[in-house]
């Protein structure tokens, strides 16, 4: 299986534009209209009540590596994955203030749309508006934290893809409810993806198949641990170029996608999300839909190590 071409539209397809809240002004009209016919036209699992996801994109966007491309092609994807299929209502926004308690309360899962950088750490002009929350940056902060760890030990679901992992590096324990650290990405070409449970639910939209993808592929280090994760997809290590530069790992185990439980909540990540194609690829679409809806608690999947 190879998932390295583009969606076209079916004719018709184009007659009905659907109403998406936030419409990047980097993704041009065409590249919408892409996006629109890729995405599927229901949900995997019809939601057990209206669902609300929020589309996290970090606020330090100017020192973001995926600005201005792949960051804005797939807040594009995962509104019209939501408005499309009816699956959850998609709120974007950049505002730290939405991990306050009661605004978290809104939502059913975050998308962590490669959100990198200290993003939980308020700036001087978040702290003006925060100030109800405590006195300096390092308080307010806590109280962030606080707040969004307690919302997913309580039910709360994350779905999260790419360069979000490189998201709060300095705080130890969103690094342990990702599953991973950052380690580099030594590929950045056509690789093979391996299935690594082709029955799980998660990765039904592979149809059991491993594939190739062009694709800028990680490698993780700790805590990532097959002891810890359920890991679902890997580097299908001898159909891939192992010979370029700064492999890190000596075990040959580069997982690729994986989903953890963290308290009464869901944490689903996936390497994939680096190329701007990828959000329109039909197949990709559908696993990311899947995610969220797992995160959202409407997609049941085992997510204990195995």
């Amino acid at each position: 299986m190879v998932l390295m071409a583009l969606a076209t539209g079916a004719p018709g397809q184009e007659a009905g534009r659907l109403v998406i809240p936030v419409v990047p002004a980097e993704v041009p009209e065409h590249r919408q209209r892409e996006i629109e016919a890729a995405a599927p036209h229901k949900p995997t699992v019809p939601p057990k009540r209206p669902r609300r996801v929020l589309i996290w994109n970090t606020p330090f966007m100017d020192q973001c590596p995926h600005a201005g491309w792949c960051v804005p092609f797939a807040t594009y994807a995962m509104e019209v994955l939501g408005v499309k299929t009816g699956a959850f209502e998609p709120v974007v926004s950049d505002d730290v203030a939405m991990f306050l308690p009661q605004n978290l309360a809104q939502f059913d899962a975050i998308v962590m749309n490669n959100s990198n950088g200290e993003w939980i750490r308020p700036t001087e002009a978040d702290l003006e508006r925060l100030k109800g929350h405590g006195a300096t940056i390092d308080e307010v902060e806590g109280v962030l934290r606080r707040s969004f760890m307690d919302w997913v030990q309580a039910g709360g679901g994350v779905m999260a893809y790419h360069h979000s992992i490189g998201g709060n590096n300095h705080w130890p324990e969103f690094v342990e409810l990702l599953g991973a650290s950052y380690w580099g990405h030594p590929w950045n070409e056509e690789v093979g993806v391996k299935v690594d449970e082709p029955d799980h639910p998660l990765v039904a939209a592979f149809g059991g198949q491993s594939f190739r993808i062009e694709e800028e592929i990680f490698q993780f280090n700790e805590p990532y641990s097959r002891e810890k994760l359920r890991v679902l997809l890997s580097l299908d290590v001898p159909n891939t170029n192992m010979g370029v530069q700064w492999v890190y790992r000596t075990d040959n185990d580069f997982g690729l996608a994986w989903v953890k439980s963290h308290g009464q909540g869901r944490v689903f990540y996936t390497a994939l999300g680096h190329r701007a194609e990828l959000f329109s690829n039909p197949t990709i679409l559908r696993f990311y839909l899947d995610g969220i809806q797992f995160a959202c608690g409407d997609l049941e999947a085992e997510a204990g190590p195995k």
